[in-house]
C-alpha cells in the first residue's frame, strides 16, 4: 500500500500554493477530497497551471455561503485527517471552517494554511501573488545580477508557490506523525514568503555581517568561471567543474593543459579572484567547436557538463524515455482534454509504492459520490442542487476543465 493508504486530506485551497501539496499528499497515497465553489476553482481557467496541482484528487463544489453548504464542509472535516488551504486571513473563520470551526468537529485535526506574508504583522492579512515575494526575498534582484548595474529580473512563474506547498507537505507530515504519536492535532502554517525564504536560503548573517554568496556576473552566465554557461559554435554548454580533478581535465580538453598550472589559477580561490581574467581565456576556446562536441568530450573527460535545451513547452521531458523509465512522467486520459501528460513519482519508495492518481477532476465531478459516502439520500442531493448549493457535471451542461 502506498505511505499515506488511509489518510484523508480535505482541500479547500484555490489557484497553486493550496492545490499543490495536497496533490503531492495524494501521489504519496491519501485520499485528497477537493472542495471548491460551485462556479469553479479561480485558477481554471488558466488552463495548465490549474492541471498542474489538482491529479487524482475527488472533486466536490459546494456554495460554502450557505448553511447546508457549510453544513457538508463541516462533515467532510470531520471525517479528514488533514484540512489545508490558502485562504487569506479571517477568510476561513468567516466562512465557518477556520481552525476553531474545524477542532470542534474533530478536536484531532491537523490544519494547513499557506498564507501568502504568513500570521503575523503588518502584511499578514494580504493576499498576493508570486512575483512578489520573488521580489520581497530577493530573488529577482539576484536573478538578474541588479548588483552589477542590469535590472531586476523576474525568474520565473509560481516558484514561490511551489516552494510554499512543499513546506506544507512536510508540516502537515510531521504534524500527522505527532497526531499519530500524541493524538493532538494542531494548527501549521507556512507562506509564500517562506517559499522565497527558502529560495533565497543561500544568504548568511554572522554577527550581522553578510557572508560572500554566489552571485552571477553582468551577463548572466553563471556564478564562477567554472560553474556557468559558455557560448559555442551554435549554442550554449553549461559546465560545473568545482573539483581540482575537473579542472585539470577542463583545460586538457580545451587543449591548454598549462592552464591548470598557472599560479593566477592553481586553486579555486585564486580562481575566484581571478574570474574575469580567467573567463576571458575560457570564452574563444568553447567557440571553437558545436555544444554537442563538447557535451560529449566533457562526458568522456569527468567533467559535469549539460546543453541548456529548448523543451518544447515540457514535451521533450515528458516524452524522454529514461524518464518515463524512472517513473517521472504520469499519463492519464482527461474527459474533455484527452491524453494528458505530467510529471510523475517525485521520491521513489522500497515498499511504500506512490499512488499517482487520474486526470485532475472537473468542476463537482464526485460530488454525488461523495455525498452518498456521507450518507445523504438520493432525494437530498437533488434537492440541495436545485438550490444551487451544489454542482456536478450533468449531459446538458458541463465545465470543460
Amino acid at each position: 500500500m502506498p505511505a499515506l493508504d488511509g489518510v484523508l486530506v480535505v482541500d479547500f485551497g484555490q489557484y497553486l500554493a493550496g492545490p499543490f501539496g495536497p496533490m503531492v499528499l495524494g501521489d504519496l497515497g491519501a485520499d485528497v477530497i477537493k472542495v471548491e465553489p460551485v462556479t469553479g476553482d479561480g485558477m481554471r481557467l488558466a488552463g495548465k497551471p490549474f492541471f498542474g496541482c489538482q491529479r487524482g484528487k475527488r472533486d466536490i463544489a459546494v456554495d460554502l455561503k450557505t448553511p447546508d453548504g457549510l453544513a457538508i464542509a463541516l462533515e467532510l472535516i470531520e471525517r479528514a485527517d488533514i484540512v489545508h488551504h490558502n485562504m487569506t486571513a479571517g477568510v476561513a473563520s468567516r466562512l465557518g471552517i477556520g481552525f476553531e470551526d474545524a477542532k470542534r468537529v474533530n478536536p484531532d485535526v491537523v490544519y494547513c494554511n499557506t498564507w501568502a506574508y504568513g500570521l503575523e504583522g503588518p502584511l499578514a492579512h494580504f493576499g498576493g501573488l508570486d512575483p512578489l515575494y520573488q521580489a520581497s526575498a530577493g530573488l529577482e534582484y539576484e536573478a538578474g545580477a541588479a548588483h552589477t548595474g542590469n535590472a531586476p529580473l523576474y525568474y520565473r512563474f509560481g516558484m514561490c508557490d511551489a516552494a510554499n506547498a512543499m513546506l506544507s507537505v512536510v508540516g502537515c507530515l510531521a504534524a500527522l506523525y505527532h497526531q499519530r504519536r500524541t493524538g493532538e492535532g494542531q494548527d501549521l502554517w507556512t507562506s509564500l514568503f517562506d517559499g522565497g525564504a527558502l529560495f533565497a536560503s543561500d544568504a548568511l548573517l554572522v554577527d550581522g555581517e553578510a557572508l560572500a554568496r554566489p552571485r552571477l556576473d553582468k551577463g548572466l552566465h553563471g556564478v564562477s568561471a567554472c560553474y556557468r554557461l559558455y557560448a559555442t559554435q551554435d549554442g550554449w554548454i553549461q559546465i560545473a567543474a568545482v573539483k581540482e580533478v575537473e579542472w585539470a581535465s577542463l583545460c586538457a580538453l580545451l587543449g591548454v593543459p598549462e592552464l591548470a598550472d598557472d599560479a593566477r589559477f592553481a586553486v579555486v580561490d585564486l580562481r575566484a579572484d581571478n574570474r574575469s581574467e580567467l573567463e576571458a581565456l575560457l570564452e574563444p576556446l568553447f567557440l571553437n567547436k558545436t555544444s554537442m562536441f563538447w557535451t560529449r568530450a566533457l562526458d568522456e573527460g569527468g567533467v559535469p557538463n549539460e546543453i541548456p535545451n529548448d523543451t518544447n513547452g515540457g514535451q521533450q521531458v515528458l516524452f524522454d524515455s529514461d524518464n518515463v523509465a524512472l517513473g517521472l512522467v504520469a499519463e492519464y486520459e482527461h474527459p474533455t482534454m484527452g491524453k494528458m501528460r505530467q510529471f510523475g513519482e517525485l521520491i521513489g519508495f522500497s515498499d511504500t509504492p506512490g499512488n499517482i492518481g487520474g486526470p485532475p477532476p472537473r468542476v463537482g465531478e464526485n460530488t454525488r459520490e461523495i455525498l452518498e459516502w456521507l450518507g445523504y439520500t438520493d432525494d437530498r442531493i437533488e434537492k440541495l442542487s436545485s438550490d444551487g448549493v451544489i454542482y456536478w457535471p450533468r449531459a446538458d451542461y458541463a465545465w470543460t476543465v
